[in-house]
């Protein structure tokens, strides 16, 4: 299928948007900054559900949240290394560790860091986590990662965890998550390290002092709001 024509709603600092950015494919696409404290007509028009980034604009269709994206480029873009292996075990099984990641890492997170200090629930989502990660070790080793979920390439398993690299430092920092050493989890540390060295990261991944910068402020007015 053509690449022409193919642009992507985002906002740089989501690891949802991250995901979609992330080149697996050596896409050419134009990426389109989105301000969603005024967010524009075409984001309105393209997810009129959710009115949420990423969206994905290609040959007139619109395609939203960044799992779907992934899904409709290894669909749309078969001549190119796919994201699932040919296995139907191993296709399950990637799929449901790609959804482990997303509720049980990055949802988790993302509301661990929105919860105010001194909650019970901040405590009990950092203790989650930490075990959540030694489950995601155990993921790691029943698809025979090296480096990554899918092998020597990234895969859709891959893409959904991607984004923590790039958001560790934040998670550590504003939600006090306790990540497992590399004695304990060291697949996870591989991952995180090859995952860095990525080619795609260097377009989907911020800068990190950046980053950090842009969550805060968007913390402290979600909390004023």
């Amino acid at each position: 299928m053509a690449t022409d024509s193919v642009k992507l709603l985002i906002v740089r600092a989501s690891p949802y948007a991250m995901r979609a950015i992330l080149e697996a494919k050596g896409l050419k696409y134009e990426l389109i900054e989105e301000n969603l404290s005024a967010k524009s007509q075409l984001l309105l028009e393209s997810n009129p559900v959710y009115k949420k980034i990423p969206v994905l604009l290609h040959g007139g269709k619109a395609i939203p949240e960044s799992l779907f994206i992934v899904l409709y480029v290894d669909e749309a873009w078969p001549e190119r290394a796919a994201f699932f292996p040919k296995d139907p075990y191993a296709r399950a099984m990637t799929h449901f560790w790609g959804d482990f990641i997303d509720k049980k890492i990055f949802q988790l997170a993302v509301s661990t860091m929105k919860t105010k200090k001194g909650d019970p629930k901040k405590e009990a989502g950092v203790s989650e986590l930490y075990e959540n990660f030694l489950t995601l070790e155990s993921g790691f080793t029943q698809l025979d990662a090296k480096p990554f979920f899918n092998g020597a390439g990234i895969g859709y398993a891959d893409i959904c965890l991607a984004p923590l690299a790039a958001w560790l430092r934040v998670f550590v920092e504003l939600a006090g998550i306790r990540v497992p050493t590399a004695e304990e989890a060291p697949k996870l540390h591989k991952f995180l390290s090859a995952i860095r060295e990525h080619p795609g990261s260097k377009v989907a991944f911020p800068d990190p002092d950046e980053l950090l910068s842009y969550v805060i402020l968007h913390l402290k007015k979600t909390m004023a709001a």
